[in-house]
């Protein structure tokens, strides 16, 4: 079995290697009227995705949303939902174009 001091240092290096190259929210935001969530990404990039895209029932109360996890998180309260950030980019940008 691993110590745990191994383990840890594993986990933290492991993390900093996430944070060079994986995609990270920075802020959040429902834009209601055009049902888009709005995301602030690390490096200066805006994504709107649809908010039917994120795989929530419909009419789900997507309102309060935040960024947990050092932006790997997206949170729902009002559902108790989450989804990882770097999924919901690579969901955006390999969506076809006629979607």
């Amino acid at each position: 079995m691993e110590p745990i001091d191994a383990a840890m240092d594993r986990a933290f290096a492991r993390g900093a290697q996430l944070r060079q190259s994986e995609p990270r929210a920075l802020t959040v935001s429902l834009d209601a009227k055009r049902a888009r969530l709005v995301v602030e990404l690390a490096g200066d990039v805006e994504l709107a995705i649809p908010v039917r895209l994120l795989g929530f029932p419909a009419g789900a109360d997507l309102t309060g949303v935040r960024v947990e996890g050092g932006g790997f998180d997206l949170y729902f309260p009002a559902i108790d939902e989450g989804t990882y950030v770097p999924d919901l980019v690579r969901l955006a940008v390999e969506l076809p174009r006629a979607a």
